[in-house]
């Protein structure tokens, strides 16, 4: 386990940060997703930090991934918790599950912007809190 007080106070995540704060990023995705998905969070940059992530998210039952990456910045911890979120909330969805069948009333597309939680935003930022 890295080194991080586990309650400092939130800062901002700025233009770089350690890969040992992806590393962190990636157990929480991991923990939030459980079993049944795979979570790969890489970081690119000078190699000592990050300036970009890079993310993928396979479903296991379902065979489908999701990829996404971008400039790191303040808000990107809690923007990559909450992809995680609304992408289990949406694979494990009734929705979702009719989506495969040939009911002619199925939904053929999926839009959400669904808010994550207010506990996931407070770990996101306790996870931003322990930038070294």
């Amino acid at each position: 386990m890295p080194p991080f007080a586990p309650n400092v106070l939130a800062t901002a995540v700025h233009d770089e940060v350690p890969f040992s704060l992806l590393d962190l990023v990636q157990q929480r995705l991991a923990n939030l997703l459980g079993s049944g998905y795979t979570v790969v969070l890489a970081g690119s940059g000078d190699g000592l930090t990050a300036n970009q992530y890079h993310l993928a998210i396979q479903h296991g039952r379902s065979g489908l991934s999701l990829e996404d990456n971008g400039p790191i910045g303040p808000g990107t911890v809690e923007y990559l918790l909450a992809l995680g979120w609304r992408t289990k909330a949406m694979l494990e969805s009734e929705t979702f599950k009719r989506m495969g069948g040939d009911d002619p009333t199925r939904l053929v597309a999926w839009i959400s912007d669904l808010d994550c939680p207010e506990t996931l935003k407070a770990s996101a930022r306790q996870l931003q809190a322990q930038k070294s």
